[in-house]
């Protein structure tokens, strides 16, 4: 069955399609940028990284 003959039309419509089926590509692709983010952010060494002061010194010099 022909709906439409006007290959002018027939294109615009091709390319709106593409458009759609590239900006569906780049939001599930989203998920995995993050997880990427967040691996690349190393949190377990910036955990180990974190300098907590002395605690026999810290209790010390807490003043009552």
């Amino acid at each position: 069955m022909v709906l439409q003959t006007n290959m002018t039309d027939i294109l615009a419509r091709i390319e709106e399609q593409n458009k759609l089926v590239k900006q569906e590509a780049g939001i599930s692709a989203a998920p995995a940028r993050a997880v990427s983010a967040v691996k690349s952010m190393n949190i377990p060494q910036q955990i180990k990284d974190i300098k907590l002061p002395d605690l026999p010194q810290a209790i010390k010099d807490l003043k009552f």
